[in-house]
């Protein structure tokens, strides 16, 4: 008997070295839909409470609090049982132990792919899926005469995994299936209901006619108005919906029309001064300096202007965004940054207003920016990123010169963002922002669709109104 205890207690310590690395990185990501199951009657299945993924531990879904696999299960009734990761699920029906396994020998967990979108064009359609990361592509985008056959790997993880062009031509491999995990609750959704006629702030509208209660949107602000209300106010007395494009002041429409503009004057050489943080910033690092950083371009995209030679650039932007940062997850489980790099609505969000904004070095895409402008009030700059190799070479602080220029050409007053906790000293030290007070950033959730996520803090400044457009950068201008 005492030797049976023994080995009792072993295989609970190496168990509990196993289950230790569901929390490690690489392992059960943030988000995670979790349930607590049990066997009822007639052996069905009874799940018991709901909660996701968090840090190291499971957020409860009917009291918001962070718990212990083993408090989750006295939270669910079953403290005696003490067995949590036996009984833990994920929305795929594996138990944290069956994954905690399934990790220590060499699978890979990726999120849901359902909702994806070609990551060369943006579209959805019939897509092919890599069977190692679950990349998304239609078989035309890669010049693919017919499907594959077996197994298909996109050329990233043909390269990681040293299996060649036959894997990426469709020929099978050995190597496991990734576990798919359903994702939820990473975008932080307000605790107060947003929208609402901008002007008399009531949330009824009528959606069989039209009469005063019909709501209208901005399309570059995105406010929504009772055309009631906009005749008493005197701003315009409607008849009908409109059938093109509908702003509520000048200042959405000249907007509005100069993101048209920008869009279809494609890349623009980056004035000197920019140029020239580059070339101090390679100086710096000991770098080699060529011709390549005296001619570095930049440009505004909008994934719904549809031009054909925008494509590959917006393509690379959300390659850099998923290198750069885990999947930005909707309440349904879909990663958001494909549908925000190529202003697409998902999930009841709507990212038509959105822009991406991109550095470019010998026609490679080095830094990116996704940028909304909500009139002339404030503008938002959800994501950010440069390429690895790249960091720390003066490239994106050349691209945020070139959108804070624009954004003062516009005569936009603020911008804000939201940051992580390690980002927060570059960006306020740096780069100007403090963190936006509570009612503030209410009021804006209350009328705008801005973004903000989960476990970061949303930063404010003043943009700098240029004269002549040209920008000021500080010698302490910070590296990426």
């Amino acid at each position: 008997m005492k030797r049976k205890g023994t080995a009792d207690a072993g295989t609970k310590k190496r168990d509990n070295f196993l289950h230790q690395s569901l929390f490690m990185p690489k392992g059960l990501p943030d988000g995670a839909e979790l349930a607590y199951f049990v066997k009822g009657q007639k052996k069905f299945i009874q799940k018991l409470i709901e909660g996701y993924k968090q840090g190291s531990g499971i957020v409860c879904g009917c009291c918001e609090r962070e718990l212990s696999p083993s408090q989750f299960e006295a939270h669910a009734g079953m403290a005696d049982r003490r067995q949590p990761y036996r009984h833990v699920r994920t929305s795929n029906g594996l138990t944290l132990h069956d994954i905690a396994l399934s990790l220590s020998n060499g699978q890979r967990i990726t999120t849901d792919i359902g909702d994806d979108m070609c990551s060369i064009c943006g579209d959805s359609g019939d897509l092919l899926f890599c069977h190692e990361c679950c990349q998304a592509v239609h078989p035309a985008c890669l010049n693919l005469g017919h499907l594959p056959e077996g197994d298909w790997h996109c050329a990233n993880c043909a390269d990681e995994n040293g299996l060649g062009r036959k894997a990426v031509s469709g020929e099978s491999s050995r190597i496991a299936r990734p576990i798919v995990i359903r994702l939820t609750r990473v975008v932080k959704a307000p605790e107060f209901e947003i929208g609402g006629c901008a002007i008399c702030r009531e949330y009824d509208f009528s959606s069989t006619t039209f009469d005063d209660r019909t709501i209208i949107f901005c399309d570059q602000c995105e406010k929504e108005f009772h055309v009631g209300c906009l005749r008493d106010s005197g701003q315009c007395d409607l008849k009908e919906v409109p059938k093109d494009k509908w702003f509520c002041c000048d200042d959405c429409k000249r907007i509005y029309g100069a993101l048209q503009s920008s869009v279809s004057n494609g890349v623009q050489i980056i004035p000197t001064s920019f140029s020239n943080v580059i070339r101090r910033r390679h100086l710096e690092k000991g770098l080699f300096i060529d011709e390549a950083t005296d001619c570095v371009q930049w440009c505004i995209l909008n994934g719904k202007s549809h031009y054909p030679e925008d494509l590959p650039l917006l393509s690379s932007a959300a390659a850099i965004f998923q290198e750069c940062f885990d999947p930005i997850v909707a309440n349904s489980g879909c990663d958001l940054i494909p549908a925000m790099v190529y202003g697409r609505s998902i999930s009841g969000q709507e990212f038509g207003g959105m822009y991406c904004v991109v550095l470019i070095v010998r026609s490679v895409v080095v830094s990116a920016g996704l940028l909304r402008i909500f009139g002339r009030e404030i503008a938002e700059l959800p994501v950010v990123a440069t390429t690895r190799e790249h960091q720390g070479k003066g490239y994106f602080q050349a691209l945020f010169a070139c959108i804070e220029r624009f954004l003062s050409s516009l005569n936009v007053e603020s911008l804000m963002l939201p940051a992580a906790e390690e980002a927060l000293s570059i960006w306020t030290e740096k780069f100007g922002f403090t963190k936006m007070k509570e009612e503030q950033l209410m009021n804006y959730q209350k009328q705008l669709q801005v973004t903000v996520f989960k476990g970061t803090s949303v930063l404010v400044k003043k943009v700098q109104q240029i004269p002549n457009n040209s920008v000021n950068l500080p010698d302490n201008f910070p590296s990426e």
